[in-house]
């Protein structure tokens, strides 16, 4: 199987009037992904966002837990924040994938609107392009990815389907359901 990678996007994203806008880093979403990532696979867990003040969220949630009193506190959640990574746009954290693998990924970006496009494909389809190459999958803040990203991605997963018409996961939930259907064998 090709290699797995995530990233949660915080800019460019887009707020509930369709703004372009960049959304503030939660610990609960770095420390719930992470676990959820490791749990399923995932190579790498990229946080992007460009404030350099965000950067530094970041950075001491994960110097706590990989060096400071949380290491012995906590081991697992160590290991959990062991392949989360901050980078400043989406194209660093493409850049750092191709650096270590010496390939492109294909990007893939979530939404919970389907988009009727040429690039939306179903989770089977993702499977099938992640056993011949690397993935990255893109999942938003706040009201979801700009247009740009959506734009410049390789497909668009097909959203997660309830039982009833409500459809607002928390992108921890999402991601948590998403990783668990490319984990799948079957």
């Amino acid at each position: 199987m090709s290699r797995l990678y995530i990233a949660l996007i915080h800019y460019p994203v887009t707020n509930k009037h369709g703004d372009t806008v960049t959304t503030s880093i939660t610990p609960f979403d770095v420390h719930d992904i992470a676990r959820s990532a490791l749990s399923f696979g995932i190579d790498h867990y990229f946080v992007v966002n460009p404030s350099k003040g965000q950067k530094k969220v970041v950075e001491r949630m994960i110097g706590f837990w990989n060096a400071g009193f949380g290491k012995t506190y906590n081991p697992n959640r160590t290991e959990a924040l062991s392949i989360v990574s901050h980078k400043s746009t989406l194209s660093e954290a493409i850049q750092s994938i191709e650096t270590e693998i010496n390939q492109k990924p294909i990007l893939a970006s979530t939404s919970a609107r389907l988009m009727q496009t040429k690039k939306t494909i179903n989770m089977d389809k993702a499977k099938k392009m992640l056993k011949e190459k690397p993935l990255l999958v893109l999942f938003g803040t706040g009201w979801g990815l700009a247009p740009e990203i959506i734009h410049q991605s390789d497909a668009i997963l097909e959203p997660i389907k309830g039982v009833a018409s409500y459809n607002h996961l928390s992108v921890r939930a999402a991601a948590a359901i998403i990783l668990h259907q490319l984990a799948n064998k079957e």
